[in-house]
């Protein structure tokens, strides 16, 4: 570590009048965005901000402080009688304050969908195939060609692996022509610095002789190397194990059981991940109120606890249908309420307070995610 900061320290203590030190301490707490036009100050400059020592300081510290995400699907412009382009605008803002920048995409899709994501790239998926953003560095690609499904329906699941530092999506795809009968595949793609736009050998891999066993609806949950989705039957609802896994390592599929006296099939449960935890949200069974069951047994899957009872009252009835947990951070739950607001919940007073009540607009989605130089490599 002395060594890294020492050549880091380096490119600026010629020039610089305040100790090195002290400059990376104030650099690395500034957004990626105005860091980047930092770099063109002067070679001693862009060699600092590009040295993987002060990337990876700058990605720990935005890491402990995220920002929020909002993104707006515009209608379609009036002109393309085909309505085969969709214009995003997306627009980053530190929790308690306005965006501080936005732009726009435009994408050949007619409809898009944004996968949950709390990290610093986004994905978003479409009829025609997948994209990635990194909104701080203002960064937009679409990925590789994926397999054609043949029901039109985009079933995927997004994570990030620590331990190989990169993202992971699955991609599972219906290969049947019968209305009544499916034959669903999975295909993985991953993701890590510049891989994209720096390497064409980077794609899909379709992992033969390995079928979904159920149809799924929802996004796939990472945890643990692994994938979950909610079991979705348009003619059979399933019993007590409501949850289809797919391990990365082993490369199989499995189930798992709801909680047991307490899962109603007809009920929209859905599954997020807090705390490194597979969880399953129920805010139907009970009125104005929300129970999370978690999964605190990877190794044995199916063994759940009611970890929290959040109580709704004070919220409308059709806010507390669209209240999505987003992440826990310092004892408290934050919670996308129906893209109107961020609440923070504290798990030990059981009280809510309100982070972020500046969101206008009528966004489409609300995100946290983290201020980062992740490369595309499309620049």
């Amino acid at each position: 570590m002395a060594t890294a900061t020492a050549t880091a320290t380096a490119t600026v203590g010629a020039s610089a009048s305040l100790p090195d030190d002290l400059i990376i301490n104030i650099l690395t707490r500034l957004p990626a965005k105005p860091l980047c036009k930092f770099r063109c100050v002067s070679k001693l400059w862009l060699n600092l901000i590009s040295h993987p020592y002060f990337i990876r300081l700058h990605r720990t510290r935005f890491r402990s402080n995220p920002n929020l995400l909002l993104v707006r699907s515009l209608p379609h412009d009036s002109m393309d009688a085909s309505n085969e382009n969709m214009t995003l605008r997306v627009a980053c803002s530190q929790m308690n304050s306005y965006p501080y920048h936005e732009f726009d995409v435009t994408i050949k899709e007619s409809t898009v969908h944004m996968l949950p994501s709390r990290w610093d790239l986004v994905f978003f998926a479409g009829e025609n195939g997948f994209y990635v953003c990194n909104p701080s560095i203002q960064e937009f690609l679409k990925l590789p060609h994926c397999s054609t499904c043949t029901s039109g329906e985009v079933n995927a699941g997004l994570g990030f692996d620590y331990v190989t530092k990169e993202y992971v999506l699955v991609h599972l795809f219906d290969r049947s022509l019968d209305t009544y009968e499916c034959d669903i595949g999975i295909e993985v793609l991953r993701l890590s610095e510049c891989s994209i736009g720096g390497d064409d050998s980077v794609g899909w891999k379709v992992v033969e002789g390995k079928n979904c066993p159920y149809q799924i609806r929802g996004w796939g949950v990472f945890v643990g190397n692994s994938f979950y989705w909610m079991i979705w039957d348009e003619f059979e609802q399933p019993g007590e194990e409501a949850i289809v896994r797919f391990d990365l390592d082993t490369e199989e599929f499995g189930v798992v059981a709801a909680p047991k006296g307490c899962f109603d099939t007809e009920e929209v449960w859905f599954l997020v991940e807090l705390r490194g935890f597979l969880c399953l949200v129920d805010s139907t069974t009970r009125p104005l109120t929300i129970d999370i069951w978690m999964m605190k047994d990877c190794e044995k899957p199916g063994k759940w606890v009611r970890e929290y009872s959040i109580d709704l009252n004070g919220f409308s009835n059709e806010i507390t249908m669209s209240i999505v947990p987003l992440d826990y951070r310092d004892g408290e739950i934050l919670i996308d309420s129906n893209q109107q607001s961020l609440e923070a919940y504290n798990v030990e007073n059981k009280s809510f307070r309100r982070m972020s009540n500046l969101i206008e607009g009528n966004w489409t989605w609300l995100r946290l995610y983290t201020d980062s130089f992740f490369s595309l490599g499309s620049r």
